[in-house]
């Protein structure tokens, strides 16, 4: 189908990282399918029945032997959307959290330099409280190393312009590609594309039919790291923090006011 981002239609590709995702993946590609030109499941060694799953749906299916984790995933996806064409790829979890029915919303927010991330900040109140705290940690230090304020670095449902990965070249840091997504995040900023946010709901404990595969004290601390080793090669990047800081204080001040006035 016809998907248009941006000013101009241009074809789109959804990547759907999979890792034992028997339960849900069959709708979540159905239901992506109706949204772009093409769908890449990356079956990342799956061991539940996962790859008879997607036997029949409409996706074309690439499948690593073993294990390599969500980075690696991803990249094996973005390298084939390439090769199908695509102008831009949308990424979404196949465990249920990101609705397929919320593609339309990013892809009218993208264009050539910009990644869209879904933010589920607005349903704050629905997230387990560790993986909140564990978030709005993450959002600090990515967006001080990126300059500009990020609602929700640990959102996964994002669009991003092909060309962003002829400009910031990347590899699969660590199993769970938790760093890697926020890399890219920082390291586009720094190339001088723009991240902005769309909003998306917050579902979890009533949607997710497995535990998620966030460690919220490992895989922040694992991302603290990255973007510590980041601030320190920039001398701590003291425009970033003012930059982003006040970016954040704007958008909170935008919010309280539109609140106050419905």
């Amino acid at each position: 189908m016809s998907t248009e981002p941006g000013s101009g239609a241009q074809p789109a590709a959804a990547i759907v990282p999979v890792f034992n995702e028997a339960k849900t993946i069959a709708d979540i590609v159905t239901r992506a399918a109706a949204h772009v030109d093409r769908v890449v499941a990356v079956d990342d060694g799956s061991t539940d029945g996962s790859a008879a799953a997607l036997a029949g749906v409409a996706a074309e299916t690439i499948r690593h032997p073993e294990n390599r984790g969500k980075g690696a995933a991803l990249l094996s996806g973005v390298a084939r959307a390439r090769a199908l064409g695509a102008a831009f790829v949308v990424t979404l979890d196949a465990d249920g959290q990101h609705p397929p029915e919320y593609i339309p919303a990013l892809l009218r927010a993208a264009d050539s330099r910009t990644i869209v991330v879904g933010s589920r900040m607005g349903g704050a109140g629905s997230i387990p409280k560790a993986r909140l705290r564990a978030n709005r940690t993450a959002s600090f230090f990515v967006s001080w190393a990126a300059g500009q304020w990020i609602d929700d670095t640990q959102c996964g449902f994002r669009v991003y312009p092909i060309s962003l990965f002829d400009r910031v070249p990347l590899r699969p840091r660590r199993r769970s590609g938790f760093v890697m997504e926020s890399e890219v995040l920082i390291e586009a900023c720094r190339a001088g594309f723009r991240v902005v946010s769309v909003p998306v709901p917050a579902l979890y404990a009533d949607v997710l039919q497995r535990p998620s595969h966030f460690r919220p004290v490992y895989d922040i601390a694992a991302i603290v790291m990255m973007v510590t080793g980041k601030l320190v090669a920039r001398a701590f990047y003291p425009a970033g923090l003012i930059r982003s800081q006040r970016q954040r204080r704007a958008i909170e001040s935008c919010n309280r006011n539109r609140d106050a006035a419905v």
